[in-house]
Parts: C-alpha cells; structure tokens; sequence
C-alpha cells in the first residue's frame, strides 16, 4: 500500500504542471454563458489573429535586412489570402469591445444611481490591469535593465508610445486605452445625461475621422509612398509614429464601441423585422467589406493598384481602412443583435450564429485574451526556432508558408499554456482583491465589472 501510495503520489506531482492549467481551463469553460456571447467570441477571434499575424511579422523581422528573401516569402502568399497580413486590425477589435464594455456597464450603473462614481472606475482599472502589466514589464525589462531603469517610468504611466519606443512589444495598445480611459467616465457622463447621445457620438466619430485624414494627410509621405517601400524603412518610422501608435489616430474604434453600448442602452427592446433573403444580403455585403479591407494595404509590388497608384485614393484608404473594418464589424453584430428571430423555426443563419456564437473555446480564449495579448512574442519567437530547426538568422535562406500553420499552432499552445497560469497566479486573484476592495470603499455594487453584464 505505501509503494502504490508513492507511485500515486509521484505521478501526481509529474502531472502536476499540465493538470493544474487543464483544470483551470475546464473551470472557465464552464463558467456561465455571458449576456453577449459575441463579446467572447470576438475577443478570443481577436487574440488568434494577432498572434497568426505576429507569426508573420516575425518573417518580416527576420528578413529586414534581406528584402529579396522577404519578398519572395510574401510572393509565395496566394493574393486572396493576403488579408492574413492585415490582422492586426484584431487590435481595433479589441478597442471596440473594451470601449463597448466599459460603457454598458456604467450606463447600466448611472440607470440605478443616476451618477457614475469616477474614483471607483479608475480603481477597477488599475486592479483590472497594472498586476498582470507589471509581471509583463519586469520579465520584458530582464531582456534589457537599463532602458528598464531608464524608460520604464513611460510604460508605468502609459505615455511610452508618445515618448519612447516600449520595453513591451504590443504596450502601446494598452497606453492608448489608458489614455482613453481618462475621459471615459466624463465622456459617458455627458452622453447619459444629454438628451441625443447618438447624434453626439456620431459627431465625435466624423471628428475623428477628420482628424485621421488630417494627420496622414500633413505628411504627404504616408499616401505618396507604396506601403511595400514603407516597410522597415525611415518613411515606414513616420507612417507608424503617425498613423498607427498614438490614440490620434486610432481612437475612431473606441468611439464605436461606446456607440455600440449607447445604442443598446437606449434600444434594449427594439426589434428588425427583415426579411430571410435581406438578411443574407446584408451579410453578405457586411462580410465583403470586412474583406475587402482587410486587403489594404498591399505588399505585392507587380499589384495592379501600383500600376495605377493614385495618391488621393492611397489617402483616402490609409485614412478609412480600419475605421471601415470597425464599422463593418459593428454593424454585423447589431444586426445580429436585434434581427427579430422565430424561437419556433430560426432561419439556417441564426442557427450557425448560434452555434458558433456559443462555443466554448471562446469563453475560454477571451478569459486568458490579457496575458496571451501581453506574452505571446517569446513563444513565436520559440516556435520558428522548433520549426526552423536553428536560432542563427543567416541559415535561414527560405521560408516555406507551410511552415507557418505549424508555428503557428505551437505558439498559440505555449502561450495559452503560461495565460493558464498567470491567469491563476495573477489575473484572477487581484481581480478578486480589487472588487473586495472596491465593496470595502465604495458598497456593494461592483460598478465596473467586465463580464457580470445583464442587458437592458
């Protein structure tokens, strides 16, 4: 009996390390169905993409200083394919659905107490996301201590994308929404107590817009410039410092967002009654548009829009792309919000909405979304080395696309695998602290939780 007990406990121990995640994962599956099972679903679809198009950046990293090799691996892309290179607009996605967030959830609170109470967001946030970020930035600053030491006060105050380069890879995402978050609470005060939101949001969102054009359009070498010229060159700095770091720029898909939770708060009942075949149309127009921006912008130097390149029209998309992206976006998921459905025989849409709506691989990346966002840079650069059988650059002379899924598939387990844990570790428990701190302070009512929201 002693011996078995040993055995037993011996190879509990051994397993320990992979059990422990594979139950924590098990956990969050079975979690309950949240109120808007699109928000995990757009969330977990989001962390996938920017991790397949990192995948690929790391092949533009790799051949920065070889463009011949660069290009004949993105040759080898099929160009109906090539939209894989615009995945990181999954980070507008992100934008949209934290703004959405945010937004429903005070809106809900300032319809119980006709007041948003402002310290109380600002101290959700920082439980929320300073714990898992500092972990991030002490393990990123190991990599380099003196721009840790030096630089690392930018990062802590979220104002690393205007003044420096960031200690971690994709931090300026967060900076931007931080900064957002400093007029959120204000902002939502003024649209829940004026009496046309809407009409106000919208103004907001043509003034962004505006704003977008104008800052690509006073560098005149971010539309007169090919995009494939622009990478990894002096004018590719200009055209990221400019149009894609800082919240300038990018803000447009938080303002939707906040649309998003403001049209649900002041409609929650309201109903289309569209035909089956108008359904499909509008579909099928919102699902050609996602595309269609998701192939701008071009990297194939022999493309047909170089052969006739236009410097008004290279200004106009540079200027829109995303924000038609976001849109699109959002509007798929307020038609499939309020499209009327037949309890009694849903349509072939609503069933396949339905089913891949719930999935709960969802529910699952969209918990862990946070630290896969912030660690999956080491495991891809990990997962080209398994495949690529070699750490030393100069060896590499080509890079088959096939090995691309299977680096892929690698990064996205080893990273899911180290979300498990800080989620356990970290995440989950000063989450936790923060809403026992949050009763202590402020009463009962959690104000700002992300997840708990119930409609309208």
């Amino acid at each position: 009996m002693p011996q078995a007990f040993n055995t037993q406990s011996i190879a509990r121990f051994l397993l320990w390390p992979f059990s422990k995640p594979l139950n924590i994962a098990i956990e969050i599956i079975n979690q309950p169905n949240k109120a808007f099972p699109v928000v995990d679903f757009l969330k977990g679809l989001s962390v996938l993409m920017v991790i397949l198009f990192h995948i690929f950046f790391a092949v533009f990293f790799l051949f920065k200083k070889e463009p011949e090799k660069l290009q004949q691996f993105i040759d080898s892309i099929p160009a109906w394919l090539s939209f894989v290179l615009s995945f990181d607009k999954a980070v507008d996605i992100f934008f949209m659905l934290s703004a959405f967030l945010l937004s429903y959830a005070l809106l809900r609170v300032y319809d119980k107490k006709n007041s948003i109470h402002i310290g109380r967001f600002y101290l959700h946030r920082f439980f929320r996301i300073y714990p898992l970020f500092i972990v991030a930035l002490l393990l990123y600053g190991l990599a380099d201590i003196n721009k840790l030491l030096q630089d690392g006060w930018y990062s802590l105050l979220f104002i690393e994308n205007i003044y420096s380069k960031g200690i971690i890879p994709v931090q300026w995402s967060l900076s931007i929404e931080m900064q957002f978050y400093l007029v959120l609470p204000f902002l939502l005060l003024f649209l829940a107590k004026s009496s046309r939101p809407i009409s106000w949001l919208v103004f907001l969102i043509a003034l962004s817009i505006i704003g977008r054009f104008l800052l690509a359009w006073q560098s005149p070498v971010i539309y007169q410039t090919h995009w494939y010229n622009l990478v990894d060159s002096a004018n590719g700095k200009i055209y990221m410092d400019t149009m894609y770091y800082v919240i300038q720029s990018r803000i447009t898909p938080l303002l939707l967002g906040i649309l998003w939770a403001v049209i649900l708060w002041k409609h929650p009942n309201a109903k289309l009654n569209l035909s089956e075949l108008k359904c499909y149309v509008l579909w099928g127009a919102g699902l050609a548009t996602i595309y269609i921006s998701m192939r701008f912008p071009i990297y194939y130097p022999d493309s047909l829009y170089y052969a006739n390149f236009n410097e008004t029209l290279n200004l106009f998309l540079v200027t829109l792309h995303r924000i038609i992206f976001s849109a699109a976006i959002l509007g798929l998921v307020l038609l499939a919000h309020y499209q009327a459905q037949d309890a009694r025989q849903p349509s072939l849409l609503q069933k396949t909405n339905h089913l891949l709506l719930n999935w709960k691989g969802w529910r699952l990346l969209s918990e862990v979304a946070y630290p896969m966002y912030f660690f999956h840079f080491p495991f891809i650069v990990l997962a080209w080395a398994i495949v690529l059988g070699t750490v030393d650059v100069k060896m590499v002379q080509s890079i088959p696309l096939y090995y691309v899924p299977i680096s892929y598939a690698l990064a996205v387990l080893f990273t899911l695998y180290l979300s498990l844990w800080l989620n356990f570790l970290v995440e989950a428990r000063f989450i936790r602290i923060g809403k026992q701190i949050e009763t202590k302070w402020f009463g009962g009512h959690n104000a700002t939780t992300n997840h708990k929201i119930t409609p309208k």
